[in-house]
Formats: C-alpha cells, structure tokens, sequence
C-alpha cells in the first residue's frame, strides 16, 4: 500500500478532482438504485391496481423527499385516483423511471469525465519526474544501466500505471458505494431474504481471490521480460553493423526469440487468470440467484414473509446487480498487481540519486576572469591510476595536456 500511495502523491492536488468525483459518483449510485427499487411499485401498478385502482383515498401530506419509495407510492396513488386508473400510475412510473436513467447516466458521464482528467494530471507528472532525474543521473549510471530498459519505465510502466492504479482508485470509492447502497436497498425489503443471501457471497468472493492470487508475481516476472526485450532490440539495432561484421546474427536472433517466448509465455498465463475471473464470477452470480429464488419463494409460497410478488422480483433484480460492483472489485485486484509492480520500477528509477552533486557552499562563477586551478587530482580505471594528485593552473586563453604515469591524457 506504500507504493500505491505514493504513486498517488503525483495526482497533487487530489481534492480538485475527488471532491467532484465523490458528489457525482453518489448522485450517480443514488439514481441507479432507485430504478431498481422502483421496479416492485411498477409491477404492483400492473398487476395488482388494475382490480382496485381507485379504491384508496389518500390523507395527509406528501411524504418527504428522505423517503423516496413512500413518496413515489403517494403520487403513485394519486395518479391512480386522478388520471384514468392504473393507466395513469403506469404512465407516472414509466415517466420517473426514464427521468431516473437519465439523470443518473448523466452523472455517471461527468464522474467518469471528472476521472480521466484525473488520470492525464497523474500521467503527465509522473513522466515529467521521471524524465527529469534521469536527465540528471550521473554518465556512471547510463553505462551500467541497459538504455532499453529506462526506455521501458519511462514509456510503458508508466502507462500501465496510469491505467491500473489510477483506475482502481475509481473502483475503490464507487462499486464499495453502489454495494451499500444496494445493501440498504435489500434490507428495506426483505431482512430474513438478505441475512440468508449474505451466507453464499463469501463462497464467491474466495473462489475469486483464489484465481487472481499469483497475478502479482507474474506481472514483475512480464514487465522485466518486456524490458529485456527493448534491451536486446535497441542494443542489436545500435550495433548492427559489428553484429553483421562479425557474424552474430544467429546469436542476436535467439536472444531475442527466447525472450520474447518467455513474455508471450507469461502474458498467456496471465491472461487465461484474468479472462477466467469473469466467467467464474457469472457462473457462481447466477447459481446464487437461483438459491435466494428458491429460498424467497419457499418464504413466500409457506406464508412465512410479507413480500409481495412486484417487491420480490425487485428484490431479484437488485442481487443479480449486486455481483456487478462485486466483480469489478475483484477485477480491480487483479489489475492492480501489475499497477503495483510497474510502479515499483518507475520509483526505482524515480529513487535513483546524482553520485555527483554540488557541494553545500558552492559558490556560482559568471566569469571567466584568470584561470582554472586542478589540486590534487586523481583517475583510475577500476583500481588502475591513471592520474595521480595531479596539481596544475590553466591559464586564460591556455589549453594544459595532464598526462598520467602511464601516458594517459
């Protein structure tokens, strides 16, 4: 989590995104369960009111907007008494309902707009520091350093940490949300039903982790394979006129080929565990469903629940899209491993320091006035001298050879 977090340091400021994000999200989750819910008051206005549509007198006033199902059954009733039946609450509901979807795709549009400018802003800071300290590194750390390498952190591990961390972070704060919401949705219509249906999730949710649990350790594994890639290409397309000099191809060739089995290898792996989450998640949602079907039913049919049948087809329709949040947290798991693995290597790099540094009371020359003084210099070559407290005054407009002990310049 350390690494996740400071990756999310570079979407600075974070508030001038979450803040919109968390107000549209929740309009968002708020209009979407209410469809839902709307549904057991829409088949009762069509099966149930068509026989008694006018037969309730209402009294009092409209309940408040905080009780949104008792407010939608008021005016309900009240178009049931005043326009034409149960032709006229169908009308009614129909009309809210269309209301609804629109209002609530609409605030899903801007939080998802709202979370792309969130991902640009991330992206766009962290290849800036990125590119910045390697520009700044040391001339030691290029020649010990593959070139394709550095060139795989800075363009495609930064990419698939824009894509996965950020993304997760929006899975993070929505499908959790849109979970409770449906939750409360459950609860307000059948308790007994819900306790029982929270029995059968965990089997889901361990399946699921159990399939997404090596996806870590295989992203590193892929991401270091793609690396040395880019390595072997910019290191034979660099050096191809040695490699033809010398009759390398066949060595350059199966470098390559070997490297580039073992990454098609590992992304074949990890794509049958991804791929494999999705119908697995359906295939246990629907077997769920079948089991609160028959549980709700076996309530219903011993007179041992208050459900009606227009609130237990809601209430069927609200689980089946319970499993839809609940997939997507999973998938998210799945894809922050690799989130997490390039942003290890983009940080490395990130972490990566000048041996060379100006001194703390260095001093900033404009000028050229008199001379260049070198005290006591010394070069080597491994453990060679080349130079040895080596001692000289260049003068302005002079140019000064050091040769070393052994005829090093």
């Amino acid at each position: 989590m350390k690494t996740y977090f400071r990756l999310l340091s570079f979407a600075k400021p974070i508030e001038k995104f979450a803040i919109p994000y968390i107000l549209f999200t929740l309009l968002y989750v708020f209009f979407s369960t209410m469809v839902l819910v709307l549904l057991g008051p829409l088949l009762n206005a069509l099966f149930a009111t068509s026989s008694h549509a006018a037969a309730v007198v209402q009294t009092g006033p409209a309940p408040s907007i905080f009780h949104m199902p008792e407010m939608f059954k008021y005016y309900m009733q009240y178009y049931i008494n005043n326009y034409g039946g149960a032709w006229g609450a169908l009308k009614f509901v129909c009309f809210v309902i269309v209301v609804f979807v629109f209002l609530g795709n609409l605030f899903r549009y801007l939080s998802q707009r709202t979370m792309e400018n969130l991902r640009v802003h991330t992206l766009l800071n962290l290849r800036k520091t990125v590119f910045n300290n390697v520009m700044d590194l040391h001339l030691g750390y290029f020649s010990n350093e593959r070139k394709g390498d550095i060139i795989s952190k800075v363009a495609s591990d930064v990419q698939v940490v824009q894509y996965s961390v950020t993304g997760t972070l929006q899975v993070i704060f929505k499908e959790p949300v849109t979970m409770i919401a449906y939750m409360v949705a459950l609860f307000n219509i059948s308790a007994k039903l819900t306790f029982f249906s929270l029995l059968v999730i965990p089997v889901s949710a361990f399946i699921i982790s159990r399939i997404v649990k090596r996806l870590k350790s295989q992203a590193i594994a892929g991401q270091q394979s793609y690396s040395n890639m880019i390595s072997y290409l910019d290191e034979a397309l660099s050096g191809i006129k040695i490699i033809k000099a010398f009759n390398a191809l066949d060595f350059i060739k199966g470098r390559f080929n070997q490297e580039n089995e073992r990454y098609s290898s590992i992304s074949r792996s990890m794509a049958r565990r991804q791929q494999l989450a999705s119908p697995v998640s359906e295939t246990l949602s629907v077997t769920m469903i079948a089991f609160i079907v028959l549980y709700g039913g076996y309530l219903i049919l011993n007179k041992q629940s208050n459900l009606d049948a227009g609130h237990f087809i809601a209430y069927i329709g609200i689980f089946s899209q319970l499993q839809r949040p609940a997939k997507a947290i999973s998938d998210s798991f799945g894809n922050i491993h690799s989130g997490i693995a390039a942003g290890e290597r983009v940080l490395a790099l990130i972490d990566e320091k000048p041996m060379l540094v100006d001194a703390p009371n260095a001093v900033a020359i404009n000028g050229f006035n008199d001379g260049i003084r070198f005290e006591n210099v010394t070069f080597a070559y491994n453990e060679k001298n080349v130079l040895n407290n080596i001692s000289v005054t260049i003068p302005k407009g002079k140019t000064v050879a050091l040769v070393g002990p052994s005829g090093g310049r």
